[in-house]
């Protein structure tokens, strides 16, 4: 009743207004009252942090709902046959300036960027009432950080672009590319003043800190190198800045956290929390495990997600990896000879005694309710394990889920481990049919945190890594495989290989670009920017593109159906700059990258 009362009276005032005033030219002239500009949006801290918050909002996006630079057409993931028909993401003759999978990229960083520098606009407003000097060093270190991100990010992936370096209200049309190493001058003077600037450890989980911005400069300055033929001074300072992330953020060794000690942690969804069969790198996928104050010293940067936030707000605050990247075992077929009178078309498809495997065919068991929208290469499934590295507890059974046994209880196979030749795989139904990586979806029900809300084990709702050291290892090796010192190099490769336990370890006669690409997979298949990797390594890594795409190369983990008749890449190493951004930059020449 009172708004209807203070609307009335407002009315009333104005009609008595309009009958009574002679002042037609006050009328006219407009007063906005809500219309925000850089004099009234940065009156307050709270508003400066809400630009700030802004800048993690964004980039989750390209971490947890997006793919792409996860390594979607890459020697590691791609479309499936049976989604695409042979057509997928690495069908490079359908790129193009115009093709939305790397102009996205390009407009996201741009577009972070803008929010950096719209930030830095209200951190600079004098007057400001920061609670302390070290909260207004940390909110300078994050929006440095954010800009140095999006510029490195940027010339891995598409050479040199404009440099902004201010939040500009009014529209340019005259923008000029840089060159390359210009691009990652810019941001590596970015992620030094972020350097300076962020606590040694995260003031809040989620939040960056030294390590992670010590991790870029070290990516950076190895960019950097590459670009000048192996630069010794870019490598030694690669190396230096990858020394300081160590310092700071060890690797987990041990087994720790939620789920590794007989009889502790919290039943969920009627499962006990200690997992008997884990090890310290599935102890590092699991809920409760992933940030620094949880006593994980690896983590450098994490995304946080919390299953009562999504529940009350929803949003993008969960990960989709067990919907998009399990497999559909529940549609794979037995060969004609195996199928018996009674039992389920496959070995996952029905008879399902849910006592056993809670959910059916869409249990923790087989990955949940997977859609399989992605799917692995061999490369990343058989080719880097064979051999000596088979024992590597990154490829055993509570990390990496290969063999399952039969769920239909009324097949004579019941219980028993289905051999691969006993499926049918001449028709595309094989290609639902691949490992699961726990990382990528529970073990089990413990994992999934929204079943009694009615969830069909779909998402996630843990943190994830954005990144943690063991990656910032694998570019400390490469910074000293490019300096000439292939034993160091191996050294670095056998922290994370003696971590994983495994009996074979690298040599400094082993240490090559694709060794390390290689290692890389076992480490980080599902977390690494795997686009960022290989463009930033040139032609080395086009060389790993061509040798393992998924519709490039030889594929023979699908049993002989699929076949490979994609071209390989010959013309280009880095993304094309979006046609859009060249058409409307009238002012001045923005040219293209070679091949495109």
């Amino acid at each position: 009743m009172k708004t209807k009362k203070y609307i009335f009276i407002a009315a009333a005032a104005s009609m008595l207004g309009m009958t009574t005033s002679c002042d037609d030219e006050g009328f006219l002239t407009e007063k906005p009252k809500t219309i925000y500009t850089t004099d009234n949006s940065y009156e307050t801290i709270d508003q400066v942090k809400a630009c700030i918050t802004n800048l993690y909002i964004h980039i989750r996006y390209w971490y947890q709902q997006d793919y792409f630079l996860k390594g979607l057409g890459t020697d590691v993931l791609d479309t499936p046959y049976f989604r695409s028909t042979g057509n997928g993401y690495c069908n490079f003759a359908n790129w193009s300036s115009t093709n939305s999978n790397s102009n996205k990229i390009y407009d996201a960083m741009f577009q972070m960027v803008n929010y950096a520098n719209q930030s830095l606009e209200g951190y600079n407003k004098e007057g400001l009432p920061w609670e302390s000097e070290a909260q207004r060093n940390e909110a300078y270190g994050e929006i440095m950080f954010f800009r140095g991100y999006g510029y490195l990010t940027m010339g891995e992936l598409f050479g040199g672009v404009p440099l902004v370096d201010q939040f500009y209200q009014t529209l340019k049309l005259d923008f000029v590319r840089s060159s390359r190493e210009e691009t990652y001058n810019f941001a590596i003077t970015d992620l030094e003043a972020a350097a300076a600037a962020l606590p040694d450890y995260p003031s809040e989980a989620g939040r960056v800190s030294k390590g992670v911005a010590y991790h870029f400069l070290a990516e950076a300055y190895l960019a950097l190198a590459t670009i000048k033929s192996n630069d010794a001074e870019c490598l030694r300072k690669s190396i230096e800045y990858a020394d300081k992330v160590m310092a700071l953020h060890p690797l987990m060794t041990e087994r720790f956290g939620t789920r590794s000690i007989p009889g502790g942690g919290t039943t969920k969804n009627g499962v006990a929390a200690y997992y008997e069969d884990g090890n310290v790198f599935f102890d590092l996928f699991q809920e409760g495990n992933y940030d620094y104050a949880e006593g994980n010293t690896e983590a450098l940067w994490t995304l946080q997600n919390d299953y009562t936030v999504y529940h009350e707000y929803g949003g993008n605050n969960f990960v989709g990896y067990p919907r998009e990247m399990s497999p559909v075992l529940r549609d794979v077929v037995w060969k004609a000879e195996y199928a018996e009178a009674g039992a389920a078309a496959g070995p996952w498809a029905g008879n399902i005694d849910e006592s056993i495997y809670p959910g059916g065919n869409v249990s923790a068991y087989v990955g949940g309710r997977g859609v399989a929208n992605m799917a692995p290469t061999t490369y990343v499934i058989s080719d880097v394990w064979e051999g000596d590295y088979e024992d590597d507890i990154r490829n055993a059974p509570c990390n990496m889920r290969r063999q399952f046994v039969c769920m239909d209880t009324k097949h004579s196979m019941y219980g028993k481990p289905v051999p691969y030749e006993m499926l049918d795989y001449n028709t595309q139904k094989i290609t639902e049919f691949f490992p699961v990586w726990t990382k990528l979806a529970p073990i089990d029900d413990w994992g999934y945190d929204d079943l009694a809300d009615g969830g069909n084990r779909s998402n996630m709702y843990c943190d994830q890594y954005a990144h943690r050291s063991a990656e910032t290892l694998l570019l400390r090796a490469e910074a000293n495989l490019r300096a000439g010192d292939k034993g160091a190099a191996a050294t670095d490769i056998n922290k994370l290989r003696n971590r994983a336990q495994c009996t074979k370890l690298a040599t400094a006669d082993d240490m090559t670009l694709q060794y390390i690409l290689d290692e890389r997979v076992r480490e980080l298949f599902g977390e690494e920017r795997r686009w960022v990797t290989l463009l930033r390594m040139g032609n080395d890594g086009i060389e790993s593109l061509n040798s393992h795409a998924m519709y490039i190369a030889d594929q023979p983990f699908w049993g002989g159906y699929f076949k490979s008749d994609k071209a390989k890449v010959t013309k280009w190493n880095l993304f094309p700059i979006p046609q859009t951004v060249i058409d409307t930059n009238t002012g001045a020449v923005i040219e293209q990258n070679e091949g495109w």
